[in-house]
């Protein structure tokens, strides 16, 4: 076998490996959208809306919030202000004129997502609480989605889904993506080893967030949602995910390529902070080995000659280059059909792969040193 052979089946192995944990992947975001969801109506909620600023994003949110179908003297919607510069509170008490169940709440103690989470959980009045983005969209059937989702299916923590709208050329990079990164939150969490969480969409219990000690100590700014889902892995409590079309939220996608890079310096950052080492390898593994084909493919044309094992060099290159992409584009589409997003674009998904593959690891070193700023604060 010649050293040409041997690095191309190398790469066909790995990427045989990735094919196969894609189409798993696959395989459990079918089974999770398939699940009965039973009848939440007689569960109490809050729903705790952390917000800095953003005024307009808040009310349109609060709107959907108040018509929700889940019983009005049920669910609780409290807003937590993190020392808004914008008129909040006015916005929330107009609205609680009518709306005796929204409550108003200005963080005293500390700064940031997670201290004002800390108060709204400290101050809720139901065991059952939904987190959510004060700049998110839902439908009318959320919550009693949630209510239900977490009586069908007892859990500590719930992961729940995002959908992201884009325009334009980095709005769609920015919603395949996104879209990506759920079947892979779904897929991880099917292994047993969930590293990824979305702050937007996330329902907890206050018991187990109280017995995992909240965010206390954790001074980072950021990453709320991985680092609730890594101390609750931790403490061995129970994640669940849910995926049926009531429990998607819509957010919008980074303005800018600026913002949207920013955004993401502040993802790789936290990521940073994920001590799983079987996930690093996987991860690692998923960086490293689009590049390592484009390298050898690179290579092999310019210097392998014919003779020298040239039609089983081929056949294993271009096989492990279906067995990398395929998979991730059907995983990805099925993710968009989930979310009601139809025609799936195949053609957009791989296009947005190819540039992930470029930016993603330029990303997660440039953000090892780069702290950039959000909500007005640089990122710790």
């Amino acid at each position: 076998m010649s050293l040409w052979v041997l690095i191309a089946l190398v790469l066909f192995v790995a990427a045989g490996a990735m094919a196969l944990r894609t189409n798993a992947w696959r395989s459990t975001l079918a089974a999770v959208a398939a699940r009965p969801m039973g009848n939440g109506s007689e569960v109490p909620i809050t729903v705790l809306v952390p917000v800095r600023n953003g005024v307009d994003e808040l009310a349109a949110l609060l709107q959907d919030l108040h018509a929700q179908d889940h019983p009005r003297d049920l669910t609780e919607v409290l807003v937590v202000d993190d020392h808004s510069e914008e008129p909040v509170q006015r916005v929330v008490q107009n609205m609680a004129r009518h709306w005796p169940q929204l409550r108003y709440l200005r963080l005293e103690e500390g700064e940031g997502k997670k201290a004002a989470i800390m108060a709204g959980v400290a101050k809720a009045q139901h065991e059952q609480i939904l987190l959510t983005d004060a700049d998110a969209r839902c439908g009318m059937g959320r919550v009693s989605a949630v209510a239900a989702a977490m009586l069908a299916r007892p859990c500590d923590l719930l992961l729940l889904p995002v959908r992201t709208q884009g325009e334009g050329v980095c709005g769609a990079l920015q919603v395949e993506e996104q879209a990506a990164l759920l079947a892979a939150l779904v897929g991880s969490w099917s292994e047993g080893r969930p590293v990824l969480a979305n702050g937007a969409n996330l329902a907890f219990t206050r018991a187990a967030f109280e017995a995992v000690g909240g965010y206390r100590g954790d001074t980072r700014s950021s990453g709320d949602d991985v680092f609730l889902l890594q101390r609750m892995r931790r403490a061995r409590r129970t994640v669940e995910v849910a995926l049926d079309p009531a429990l998607w939220v819509q957010v919008q996608a980074a303005p800018s390529c600026g913002a949207a890079l920013a955004q993401r310096l502040r993802w790789a950052g936290k990521m940073g902070a994920v001590r799983d080492p079987l996930a690093t390898l996987w991860t690692l593994v998923s960086m490293v080995l689009p590049w390592a084909l484009a390298v050898f493919t690179a290579v092999a044309l310019k210097e392998q000659r014919i003779g020298d094992g040239l039609l089983r060099t081929w056949l294993l290159v271009l096989v492990a280059w279906g067995a990398w992409c395929i998979p991730l584009v059907q995983a990805t589409g099925d993710v968009h059909r989930l979310a009601g997003e139809i025609p799936v674009r195949p053609w957009r998904t791989f296009l947005a792969l190819i540039a992930f593959t470029v930016y993603a690891p330029v990303i997660a070193v440039v953000s090892r040193v780069v702290r950039p700023q959000w909500k007005g604060r640089r990122v710790r």
